[in-house]
């Protein structure tokens, strides 16, 4: 036959030895819970943030307002040239002046190692609002081009005033839109940028070419929001077309 087994009874002071055992591992858990949840509280709240931070504002734009295109033809020429024409183009309505500039520099033609032409422009926009209560909330710059030329901004070359960037892109090759986005600081009524672009021509001397360079102003006039766009139009017309 099998031997009984019998545990040793606990007397009274071992019984309360378990018993603070169970109560302090309780405790400890407990504080270990407040801890985790405390912590995911935190993240959950920093997360909230981040995303109300980084999620662009909802506008509604009570006025699209778009001028007339400044447009510019040129013969394609087949050696380095000096163009420094100006166009240029103002608005003033609505509590809200402003002049947009495209500086056309110089034409390169391909040489050595490179496989394509140059044009080099330089633009500019000077904004203002009138209204004591009226801010200019952004500032776009966005071309449109075709998928045998590139577009790349010289980000080294951008000066800015009451602006801050937002984001920009460059048009590779199979690209049909390059972009330069700015944001107004802290309600400011008066903004100004300029940078230098490249318009790369990735074609033979007889092909054409067309770029459109829009300068898009969002701006509050004191009781509502506003936006203004400018275009232009570049045409490089080949040199047996």
């Amino acid at each position: 036959m099998l031997e009984e087994c019998h545990h040793p009874a606990l007397n009274e002071g071992q019984k309360e030895n378990k018993k603070s055992e169970k109560g302090i591992g309780m405790i400890k858990r407990l504080e270990w819970n407040k801890k985790t949840a405390s912590a995911f509280a935190v993240a959950a709240a920093l997360t909230i943030v981040l995303v109300v931070a980084l999620s662009p504002r909802e506008i509604t734009i009570a006025e699209n307002i778009t001028l007339d295109p400044v447009v510019w033809t040129f013969q394609r020429p087949s050696q380095l040239t000096i163009i420094d024409n100006r166009l240029e183009s103002s608005y003033s309505s609505g509590g809200l002046s402003a002049t947009f500039h495209m500086w056309l520099s110089d034409y390169i033609p391909r040489a050595g190692s490179l496989n394509y032409d140059t044009l080099r422009v330089r633009l500019d926009i000077n904004a203002t609002t009138s209204n004591p209560d009226s801010f200019i909330e952004s500032v776009h710059i966005v071309a449109h081009k075709d998928q045998k030329s590139q577009v790349g901004w010289q980000e080294d070359d951008l000066y800015l005033e009451n602006l801050s960037l937002v984001a920009s892109a460059d048009g590779y090759r199979w690209d049909t839109q390059a972009y330069i986005k700015l944001a107004g600081v802290n309600h400011t009524g008066r903004v100004y940028a300029t940078t230098t672009t490249l318009w790369k021509l990735l074609t033979p001397n007889t092909q054409s070419h067309q770029l459109e360079v829009a300068y898009e102003i969002v701006y509050y006039n004191g009781t509502a929001y506003n936006k203004v766009v400018q275009p232009f139009q570049l045409n490089i017309v080949g040199s047996e077309t």
